[in-house]
């Protein structure tokens, strides 16, 4: 029994060994390819002895790396040897490889252990049969020596093809990058490709006729001629070429206009922006303003900020029910954490908006809510919710006295119509670029002062644009007066600005500038606990915590907490691709 149980192991092993080892491994190996130096020599018999040394550069250790090399159903490979070259060692032969043959071709394992920022060579040396055709007239090689399958593009790349002497009315084409270089010396009987920065999809492709009794002894033969066809052929693809290049110069030029019309429509916008609307001055260039604002904390936090209100100024506006008597907000603790429990006195804010009502109907019991349970909510409506209040709030007609739309969607409307033609323009610029190299120093140097041109204009068309009115501006500047009052809190005797009761009033303004803690705290080192006790707010025990236990901090958060759950995610999955040709990468 024993004995079975130990074969069956055995045999599972051998079957998750084949498994694995007959799987692509994709695992996250971060490589370069920096040299693929291939030769290939032309035999008698019509084939092709290739030696393939593939330089890899590794920035993480990786198991192996492997190739592929497609070939015809005809064709097969023989006289295989591999070697390897890792750091300072000198090539050596390997036989830890593992060589498959597939329907299109062949494919190379070569395991070998490799650390991380090192420098890793194989080379392939094989045999490719009836790799070549002899007519009546010509022998023909036409063979994709670079193959187009790799996994990352090659830093430099050179193919050769070797004949055994020189070669009389030795003629070669190559097809590839439009930048790679061909050099064919019949004297040597030699034909050599390069070129730099190959696109891993892209390839090279020998094409080249020469004298049959080059092949002499090649079993591969046709009874015709074939000169005339295949210069015929290789005329047309130049032609072809040559047509390309010249639509792409065409398109390049075409490209241009568009990019320096496009960048010069938003550079004249920009300088022709007409000085409209008021903009108050920055809160380090005003002094302190001891004065209540005119405004409510929520409107002071919009005026401040030119945004829509966030989540602390939801939290102010609390604050001002509570200090308006139509809320209590009361502490509690729960497992060690502090609490808050928010009950409606006047009932009729709970129909104030759709975000009261969820909060005291949805995630309450009609009457009132607790942090606690809001921290534990989940779901879209309370951030939808949040939304239409925020949104309302920036709408009404109170705001539009101070910060009318009409300033404000003329400013960014002037700044969309100039970064939308910095855009057209840049990208013109760019498809330029891939359509012809010809113009590459216009292109580039054109397009970077149109750009740094366009920014200067954005610059000014804002600084011109003004989104306050006149009165907008001289409240904002009260409040930023008063927030700095506030940040400098501590600098000055808090008595000296009023009582307590006052400071009850401006507490909900320092919860929307985000102060709250550090006015408490303050407070609370300049006030007994007698005065401290007229208030409500300590009457109540919520204002009197400070730091992450204080209402405006615990609500902030369970608060943020909820509003930002229930978003969308991207869905997954391919919608299809494909690939081949010969290449490869490393596992």
């Amino acid at each position: 029994m024993k004995h079975k149980i130990l074969k069956l192991i055995s045999l599972i092993g051998i079957l998750l060994f084949c498994f694995v080892s007959g799987q692509e491994v994709k695992a996250d190996v971060d490589y370069d390819i920096a040299k693929n130096i291939t030769t290939a020599k032309v035999n008698s018999d019509g084939s092709l002895s290739m030696k393939r040394a593939i330089t890899y550069k590794f920035d993480s250790s990786a198991n192996g790396v492997y190739y592929h090399q497609n070939l015809q159903s005809n064709q097969k490979i023989d006289d295989i040897k591999v070697t390897v070259k890792d750091g300072q060692n000198k090539g050596r032969k390997t036989e830890n490889y593992d060589l498959k043959r597939s329907k299109k071709g062949y494919r190379f394992k070569v395991f070998h252990k490799i650390k991380g920022n090192s420098i890793f060579t194989v080379t392939y040396f094989y045999r490719i049969t009836n790799a070549i055709t002899n007519y009546r007239d010509v022998a023909e090689l036409n063979f994709k020596i670079i193959g187009d399958g790799w996994d990352t593009d090659l830093d430099y790349v050179r193919a050769s093809v070797i004949f055994p002497g020189p070669v009389k009315g030795l003629k070669a084409w190559a097809h590839g990058p439009l930048d790679g270089h061909l050099q064919v010396n019949p004297q040597k009987g030699k034909i050599v490709m390069t070129a730099e920065n190959l696109a891993g999809d892209m390839g090279i492709e020998v094409h080249t006729i020469f004298p049959p009794k080059i092949t002499a002894n090649n079993q591969n033969v046709k009874n015709k001629n074939h000169r005339q066809a295949v210069i015929k052929q290789e005329k047309e693809l130049a032609r072809n070429t040559e047509l390309k290049q010249k639509r792409g110069v065409r398109r390049s030029l075409w490209l241009i206009a568009v990019s320096i019309i496009a960048g010069l429509l938003g550079i004249i916008k920009g300088f022709r922006a007409k000085k409209i609307g008021f903009k108050p001055r920055k809160i380090r260039e005003l002094a302190h303003n001891y004065e209540i604002p005119d405004v409510d904390p929520i409107l002071a936090q919009i005026l401040d900020t030119a945004k829509q209100p966030d989540n602390r100024a939801f939290t102010a506006y609390l604050m001002e029910l509570a200090a308006q008597k139509k809320i209590k907000i009361e502490d509690y603790k729960a497992h060690l954490k502090t609490y808050y429990r928010i009950t409606a006195i006047d009932e009729s804010i709970v129909d104030e908006s759709q975000l009261m009502k969820t909060l005291f109907n949805k995630i309450g019991d009609g009457t009132s809510f607790t942090t606690q349970a809001l921290k534990k909510y989940h779901g879209k409506r309370l951030g939808n919710d949040f939304d239409f209040w925020a949104g309302d709030y920036f709408d009404s007609k109170e705001k539009q006295i101070y910060l009318p739309d009409s300033l404000i969607n003329r400013k960014n409307k002037n700044m969309a119509i100039i970064i939308l033609m910095m855009v057209i323009s840049f990208a013109a610029s760019v498809v330029a670029l891939m359509s012809s190299l010809k113009f590459i120093l216009v292109i580039v140097f054109g397009e970077a002062l149109i750009l740094i041109l366009s920014l200067l204009a954005l610059i000014f068309s804002i600084r011109q644009t003004g989104i306050y009115s006149e009165k907008g501006k001289i409240e904002a500047e009260k409040i930023r007066g008063f927030k700095k009052m506030l940040k400098d809190i501590g600098k000055f005797k808090m008595k000296d600005v009023g009582d307590i009761i006052l400071w009850e009033d401006i507490m909900p303004y320092a919860v929307a500038f985000g102060l709250a803690n550090k006015v408490m705290k303050q407070l609370k080192i300049e006030f007994s606990q007698e005065e401290l006790a007229k208030s409500d707010y300590f009457y109540y025990g919520f204002a009197s915590n400070t730091g992450k236990d204080s209402f405006s901090a615990n609500f902030d958060s369970c608060f943020n907490d909820s509003i930002s759950t229930g978003s969308s995610s991207f869905s997954s999955g391919s919608s299809g691709g494909f690939g081949g040709g010969s290449g490869g990468g490393a596992f």
